[in-house]
């Protein structure tokens, strides 16, 4: 296998598909290349996520040792750039003949011949200057390339959080995001599954916040080959998500909706807190997702959760009115608040998605408050930074809905007190070094 081969073409598909990295560099762990050595898979990893990483810095280095203008390069040929420029900038461990040898090979076997020599021309250029590379003065594009980041969000950061915080969010964001888990508690203790771990090696660490949570040293093998994995003692899921879970704080004898399910993370930590007991309707509307709910639930052994396909505003429509005890909306957003997990995101999103969101938000919350019954919990929760997706979606709501009152998450949990303002839950990554979700809890004071 040449794994920088094989980075290339997931770096054409990525640019050419338009689909989700990390779908994409699963599909080929899983199907294609699925007897791989732990070596080569990170590596892969390391090209294609570092890559997509740095994105916007390397086609600025390209365009700057390149005579041809930009539109020109094709797809291919600026991908196999991009890997070269990332081992000649970022892997010290790689010597800089060796980044040239390869990607020129590489270009042998899959780009015509005239291209050949333009792209050992350009990785030989950046051997020599790489040093000599100068960003541009203006504040938002020197902030932009520096850490690579579109600049349009770097503007709205700049805005919202002033310069060094934002400069500090983007430095967050270029990290390798560490491999947080959740100990599905139904089936083993935190502690079990840590000495579990602890027997092949691996470490890992119990998290600051969560009495579920591992954070994973250096593996020894793919996630899914540890032991537990098969089994379902435990789900991939990030801290904060975990707290999330906490400040829904379900009973084992209620009725609960999970309005937007996903793949289960959330719903699963539900079913493990009510102890298999009580109710929970899961809803989601993607298909790969909805297949991998029941795959989850079923590793899992979740009894006491139904699946419901489709959308939020149709499905609720079947259920009595003031029936669910709790419910909570983890709704479609930006996700500006983990862009270090989800690499390529920053280069899909838009600024125009923003509005676009916060209406579809609304529109969510819009359709449930006839549902809950009363003194019942509404937690909504974003993963992004926005004011616009959070607080004014929630303000806008409750002007909407006198009926419904917003909780004091600091007071009702004073050991996520330092995550609250305003009544409201936040954490900022470069302040608290978790991802960036908000949550609201409101509770139904009247029909």
């Amino acid at each position: 296998m040449n794994v920088r081969l094989v980075a290339f073409k997931l770096l054409v598909d990525w640019e050419r598909k338009k689909k989700q990295a990390d779908a994409l560099l699963e599909q080929t762990l899983l199907y294609r290349y699925k007897n791989i050595s732990q070596h080569e898979r990170a590596f892969l990893t390391e090209l294609f996520y570092g890559v997509l990483r740095w994105l916007n810095q390397l086609d600025y280095i390209i365009d700057q040792f390149s005579h041809v203008k930009p539109k020109k390069i094709s797809i291919e040929v600026r991908s196999l750039l991009r890997l070269g420029i990332y081992q000649l900038y970022y892997l010290d461990g790689i010597p800089p003949w060796v980044a040239v040898y390869e990607t020129v090979e590489i270009a042998k076997k899959e780009l015509p011949p005239w291209v050949i020599g333009f792209i050992n021309a350009i990785l030989r250029r950046v051997v020599r200057e790489k040093d000599k590379i100068k960003f541009p003065d203006d504040k938002v594009s020197f902030i932009s390339l520096k850490y690579a980041h579109p600049e349009w969000m770097v503007k709205y950061w700049l805005k919202h959080f002033g310069e060094e915080n934002t400069i500090s969010i983007c430095k967050f964001n270029n990290i390798t995001s560490p491999i947080v888990i959740r100990t599905n508690t139904l089936k083993i203790t935190r502690e079990e599954l840590k000495k579990k771990f602890l027997s092949i090696n691996l470490k890992a660490n119990e998290t600051r916040f969560t009495p579920e949570g591992l954070i994973l040293g250096k593996l020894p093998c793919s996630l899914s080959e540890l032991p537990g994995f098969k089994e379902g003692l435990f789900f991939p899921q990030s801290e904060v998500s975990q707290i999330i879970t906490h400040l829904l704080s379900p009973k084992s004898d209620e009725i609960i909706l999970d309005g937007c399910a996903g793949v289960g993370g959330k719903t699963t930590h539900i079913a493990q807190l009510m102890q298999n007991k009580g109710k929970i309707y899961a809803i989601e509307t993607n298909k790969e997702r909805v297949q991998r709910l029941y795959q989850n639930l079923k590793k899992f052994e979740i009894k006491n959760t139904i699946v419901k396909p489709g959308f939020l505003e149709k499905n609720i429509t079947s259920f009595p009115k003031n029936y669910f005890d709790r419910i909570l909306i983890d709704a479609p957003c930006s996700g500006l608040g983990v862009l270090r997990k989800n690499v390529d995101l920053k280069w899909r999103k838009k600024e125009e998605d923003i509005k676009k969101l916060s209406q579809l938000q609304l529109l969510l919350l819009k359709s449930i408050p006839s549902y809950l019954k009363k003194n019942g919990i509404l937690l909504y929760v974003t993963c992004t930074l926005t004011k616009e997706e959070n607080e004014d979606v929630i303000k806008a709501f409750l002007k909407m809905f006198p009926n419904f009152c917003l909780e004091d998450i600091a007071f009702l949990f004073p050991q996520y007190a330092q995550f609250c303002k305003n009544c409201f839950f936040q954490t900022l990554p470069h302040i608290h070094n978790l991802e960036g979700f908000f949550a609201a809890r409101l509770r139904k004071v009247d029909d």
